[in-house]
């Protein structure tokens, strides 16, 4: 029997919210006390899948500084949710930057989240991120990367994250990456 034989009678008969991942404690088929295999692996998925939300809404919502091995899966799956942006200049960011980052120059933050939607993607070419979106910044060190923090904050920006390494520690470690798969 295949696996998705196995969740078909239960991803039918539960409703659309708990197939997003939020699961109702009163629903019928969570409340039997037995358990199915099928039904287990489906509540420990959705569990640790929310529980990894949350973890990740809180380092948002504190500023804890992101790393590495945080940032490298949001680069290999990027998604509109999470924002990354690369705030040094374009003489800088030519030479590199982090796979799926943005580009929002230091020099012209400040202006650029003073913009309107349609004259910030003018501008920039890409949508001016929500003030509750989750966004994290890096530059060369992340110097300039906590200005860009602290500037977003003034302007009523809500969950920002920097990491601190920065494109220096991207490099290092992704080459380092690299040469453990060889």
């Amino acid at each position: 029997m295949s696996t998705r034989a196995l969740f078909r009678p239960i991803l039918t008969q539960l409703p659309r919210a708990t197939r997003r991942g939020v699961i109702p404690t009163a629903h019928p088929l969570l409340a039997r006390s037995e358990w199915s295999p099928a039904q287990s692996a489906l509540r420990s998925f959705t569990s640790s899948s929310i529980q990894w939300r949350l973890q990740d809404t809180r380092k948002f919502a504190k500023g804890v500084p992101i790393t590495y091995e945080e940032l490298k899966p949001i680069t290999e799956a990027p998604n509109d949710d999470i924002l990354l942006i690369d705030v040094r200049e374009p003489n800088e960011v030519v030479q590199g930057t982090i796979p799926s980052a943005v580009p929002l120059p230091l020099s012209s933050f400040e202006k650029s989240l003073s913009m309107d939607e349609g004259d910030f993607v003018k501008e920039h070419g890409f949508k001016k991120p929500t003030k509750s979106q989750p966004i994290i910044f890096f530059c060369k060190a992340g110097v300039r990367a906590q200005t860009a923090i602290d500037l977003a904050k003034k302007a009523g920006y809500k969950q920002l994250r920097n990491y601190e390494g920065s494109y220096a520690d991207w490099i290092a470690k992704d080459q380092a990456s690299a040469h453990d798969d060889d």
